[in-house]
């Protein structure tokens, strides 16, 4: 979330909201499944991305756009899988 706030000078600053770090409970279980449905689909090639939607739709903007954050740190936290030689 971004707040702006105005200076006696008329200068416009943004300062970014602090995200909170801890997803409610049933975010984390949508996390959660999107996580699995795109396991599934790298291991089986199974196309899941109409069910990823379906999910997401049923959620707020807000909520959905926690859900997509918290999808990104958790691919950001993968590791690569180890190389076969």
């Amino acid at each position: 979330m971004l707040a702006t706030y105005e200076t006696t000078r008329n200068e416009v600053h943004a300062v970014m909201a602090k995200q909170p770090t801890q997803l409610r409970p049933d975010l984390e279980q949508v996390v959660e499944k999107i996580q699995g449905l795109k396991d599934l689909t790298e291991s089986t090639g199974f196309l899941t991305y109409k069910t990823v939607t379906a999910i997401l739709k049923a959620l707020s903007p807000e909520d959905a756009s926690v859900v997509g954050r918290a999808l990104r740190q958790r691919e950001a936290q993968k590791q690569p899988p180890i190389a076969q030689k």
